[in-house]
């Protein structure tokens, strides 16, 4: 088991400043977000990454666009682009030799009519099964996340129910499509983890490590993150912190 951090996108530091803050802390492992890459000027190519990792000893996730990136999106040429985003990610984090890429299932606003919410989840499963079948090419598992139940949006993966069956209707035969299993978002949504655990088993290939108090996202500390993750049992395990004076609080226990 890998255990890491986030490089969020609201963080200063850079990519190697950011390795070298987790392993002075004894973690190995990095979650590096496409949105982060996208807008760092000096941010390193992936074979540049692939030369850290070599020379730290840490591993990586990437986890592909979702700001503006819906990959439900009602409109076509929309959907088509979210879709070659993740395309892309699931390239670069095969040449920075990474272990698998995150990705949102997609949402749709719940005001809509049923007609509308259909066409936005047909949208989604399109798209995760053109993604699919290019990380079968790529050999890159790529790694469904559950998102928190909200009042104003659907989403694919709220529940183990909701997420089993959106990969039903993915209804791809691949040992490259997973599950990542965030512990606050099921928190959040009334979820125990157990349950996802119980439904996806190995398939959950990645881990995001928060806390909140059941009322909010709030991406809170959690002290005890080793013992949650003992408890599922996945390979890469990631702290979604705010700020790194937080991965220290986790760190520090």
């Amino acid at each position: 088991m890998r255990f890491g951090a986030s490089l969020d996108l609201r963080f200063t530091e850079s990519v190697t400043e950011f390795v070298e803050f987790l392993v002075d802390l004894g973690l190995d492992h990095v979650e590096l977000r496409q949105g982060y890459l996208d807008v760092d000027p000096e941010a390193p190519s992936p074979r540049e990454l692939a030369e850290l990792a070599d020379s730290t000893g840490v591993t990586y996730t990437f986890h592909a666009p979702f700001r503006a990136a819906n990959l439900g999106n009602l409109n076509e040429p929309l959907r088509r682009a979210a879709a070659e985003g993740v395309r892309r990610t699931l390239d670069a984090a095969v040449a920075a030799g990474a272990g698998a890429v995150v990705v949102h299932g997609g949402s749709v606003p719940r005001r809509y009519p049923d007609h509308v919410r259909r066409h936005s989840r047909r949208q989604a499963v399109r798209s995760l099964r053109e993604c699919a079948r290019h990380a079968d090419d790529v050999g890159m598992p790529l790694c469904i996340e559950n998102q928190r139940r909200k009042a104003a949006h659907l989403r694919n993966t709220e529940t183990p129910a909701r997420l089993a069956s959106f990969l039903d209707e993915i209804d791809v035969d691949s040992d490259y499509l997973g599950v990542t299993l965030d512990v606050g978002h099921a928190k959040v949504t009334g979820v125990a983890v157990e349950e996802f655990v119980e439904a996806f088993g190995d398939r959950i290939r990645v881990v995001h490590l928060h806390d909140n108090d059941g009322s909010g996202d709030h991406h809170d500390p959690l002290p005890e993150y080793e013992r949650v993750a003992e408890r599922i049992g996945a390979e890469y395990n990631v702290l979604e912190m705010k700020s790194l004076a937080d991965v220290e609080r986790c760190v520090a226990g």
